[in-house]
């Protein structure tokens, strides 16, 4: 009787331990959010002190794993995609052209025009779009950095907010962590009671 209060007693503050440990790691994370000085040393959550790191080693993994400028490119210009554009880009031609060409030439004068500007253009992007290692696509994706744009994003983000998405994404995962803190600490307690027994 006497080995089994010991081995509950020391599997349930085994279990308090780990679990309270568990918890204050995963709010280490996050907390504290701008850096406390304790007895000269410094604390600040793991996220907040490593903000910037992280915001770069994300971009890069977004641009090389998941959405090259290239991938970006291909999507934004499916079929169906290239027809919008140039049937609207057809249309604000025509309106554009109708509209600052003088007002004495007579309407068909400016429909004449307006098509033939209207029928280069669409030509000319044409070709721009179908080409993809144009010099221009090339040019844009040197300049466009999808990485760059992500890291930014990720810097420009306020600490409560970044917070904020990571539990909400990770919250039954961390949830889990403090849980199994608990749990080996209550198996640890009791592996102890059981060595204590023996010796």
């Amino acid at each position: 009787m006497q080995f089994l209060t010991r081995m509950l007693f020391l599997a349930f503050v085994g279990a308090a331990i780990g679990w309270l440990t568990n918890f204050v790691a995963v709010k280490m994370l996050f907390k504290p959010l701008k850096p406390v000085k304790i007895f000269g040393i410094t604390l600040q959550g793991l996220i907040p002190k490593r903000k910037y790191e992280i915001a770069k080693s994300i971009g890069e993994i977004v641009e090389r794993e998941l959405l090259s400028f290239n991938d970006l490119w291909d999507r934004l210009l499916t079929e169906e995609n290239r027809k919008f554009l140039l049937s609207n880009l057809d249309l604000k031609v025509k309106e554009v052209t109708e509209n600052k060409l003088p007002s004495f030439l007579p309407k068909a004068i400016k429909e004449m025009i307006s098509n033939y500007i209207g029928d280069i253009i669409n030509r000319e992007v044409e070709v721009f779009l179908n080409s993809p290692s144009n010099e221009v696509v090339e040019i844009i994706s040197t300049k466009l950095k999808i990485s760059e744009i992500v890291e930014e994003k990720i810097k420009s983000f306020k600490l409560e907010k970044l917070e904020d998405v990571v539990i909400k994404i990770a919250h039954s995962e961390l949830y889990m962590i403090e849980i199994m803190g608990g749990v080996l600490g209550f198996l640890i307690g009791v592996l102890q009671a059981i060595v204590i027994q023996f010796l």
